[in-house]
């Protein structure tokens, strides 16, 4: 997937403007890129539209307007896209009760250093990395 690039990046007061419709639109996106898994895991599969989205409620979040605090948000959400031959997404942990949260958080820290996945179109188990 192509990285989103810095030209993409609106200035907070235009993005403020296109907002209500950006949202909308990126939420429905989501909506079908996401594969819960048991009733606390979701994976979302992100794409350039998902991360760009990330990208400016972050800008617009913590008011950003610092060319390297911008380039950072660049930089850390395209990570998430994954490299040429990769699929990138990210897991979503929804787990209220804190003390909970707490227990099952560093259970899967030491979990995710074996965890595989296969794909219909890629039958053969690969490592995952985090």
């Amino acid at each position: 997937m192509r990285p989103v690039q810095r030209s993409q990046v609106l200035a907070t007061a235009r993005y403020e403007q296109t907002r209500p419709l950006s949202q909308a639109a990126v939420l429905e996106i989501k909506r079908r890129r996401r594969v819960h898994v048991g009733p606390c895991l979701t994976f979302l599969f992100e794409n350039t539209t998902t991360i760009w989205y990330q990208i400016q409620e972050m800008v617009r979040a913590e008011r950003l307007e610092r060319e390297r605090d911008i380039e950072h948000e660049l930089a850390t959400y395209n990570a998430l896209l994954g490299g040429p031959g990769q699929l990138g997404c990210c897991l979503l942990i929804e787990l209220d009760d804190p003390v909970e949260r707490d227990r099952r958080l560093r259970e899967w820290r030491e979990a995710s250093r074996s965890w595989l996945a296969r794909t219909r179109s890629w039958p053969s188990l690969v490592p995952t990395s985090f």
